[in-house]
């Protein structure tokens, strides 16, 4: 492999060109006009191999969650592992994924729904890092005065997620299958987060399913939370992670190791910590620190839970998301 110029720049965020409104993500939140972060440290040209990459190209949807990334850039985590770290915003996973092949990203953050599709379907991506589980900061909210009470009570009622394809789909399917009430008697309705309270508000769907920082409105606008849509067999389950091309990970295997490394320093540093999220957070979103105040903070873990993507993978198949059984095995690390 020629060797990849190592530019010692300091790290810094740029949009994406262009951004969806319909995302296959499994969180969303407003985006904001990234500028450029404060400098860190220069990348530290012996931690790499000579042969390997130093400068990386990352995409990231801004979110609460993906305080970890920004966190290692700002901090000086990537720096000091070697690392020369361009923030870039992308669109979600379904648009990020094909950018990623496309060749311009070298990581990118995307939930695992879409990353477990998208490879089922022959494209090459493989995981390098976990980043956030199902926790309490994704709520099952309806009307105040609703007869629902549990997701028991959604039996021939309709359920809104952001995407059909995706995490939210899995976790209520599980759920409501675990508490004995048939899937196929609910209706699941696609809509953007943002427009889901108003609909609820009016009455055009049952319940819906909010992450932060739309869990903290929908409390404060007066919905009624009736439990964690992570719950049950699908608590903890994980959402979303850092992704490569097979290719780019193979050739470059211990800069990936950086990545990985410097990303769990980050959790390390984030898990808990409010105070840091409410500096942090509302520099690259539109989110505000009074909101960050309020919300349920992620659940971190940087680390692969190879166990918990299989039964996602398996549900996917099982659920009809993916045309047949596939291993998960063939993209994790070695």
């Amino acid at each position: 492999m020629a060797e990849i110029s190592r530019r010692t720049r300091p790290w810094r965020r740029r949009p994406a060109a262009a951004l969806t409104a319909s995302l296959a993500v499994c969180l969303a939140v407003p985006l904001a006009a990234c500028s450029g972060g404060e400098a860190t440290p220069d990348a530290d040209p012996s931690t790499t191999p000579p042969d390997e990459a130093a400068a990386l190209t990352v995409g990231y949807f801004p979110l609460v969650h993906t305080a970890t990334a920004v966190n290692a850039a700002e901090s000086g985590l990537f720096a000091r592992e070697g690392l020369d770290v361009e923030l870039v915003v992308t669109g979600g996973g379904a648009e990020a994924i094909p950018a990623l092949v496309a060749g311009e990203y070298d990581v990118v953050y995307t939930n695992y729904t879409s990353a477990l599709l998208a490879a089922e379907r022959g494209l090459p991506i493989v995981f390098v890092a976990g980043n956030d589980l199902g926790g309490s900061d994704h709520g099952v909210f309806v009307a105040d005065e609703s007869p629902i009470q549990s997701v028991a009570d959604l039996a021939g009622a309709s359920f809104a997620v952001n995407n059909l394809q995706n995490i939210g789909t899995i976790a209520i399917t599980r759920q409501v299958e675990e508490v004995g009430v048939d899937p196929s008697d609910v209706t699941l309705l696609e809509m953007p987060f943002p427009a889901m309270q108003a609909a609820l508000i009016r009455g055009d769907v049952d319940a819906i399913w909010q992450v932060e920082p739309f869990q903290a409105s929908a409390q404060a606008s007066g919905l009624r939370k009736i439990g964690d849509l992570f719950a049950g067999a699908s608590a903890s389950m994980p959402v979303a992670g850092w992704v490569s091309t097979r290719e780019f990970a193979t050739k470059n295997p211990e800069t990936i190791e950086a990545f990985r490394t410097a990303l769990a320093h980050s959790v390390e540093d984030l898990s808990d910590n409010r105070a840091r999220l409410v500096e942090l957070v509302p520099s690259y979103t539109e989110v505000d620190a009074a909101v960050v105040e309020a919300v349920e903070l992620p659940l971190w873990e940087s680390q692969l839970d190879a166990a918990g993507l299989q039964v996602i993978a398996d549900l996917m198949h099982s659920y009809g998301i993916t045309s047949q059984a596939f291993d998960v095995a063939t993209m994790l690390p070695a």
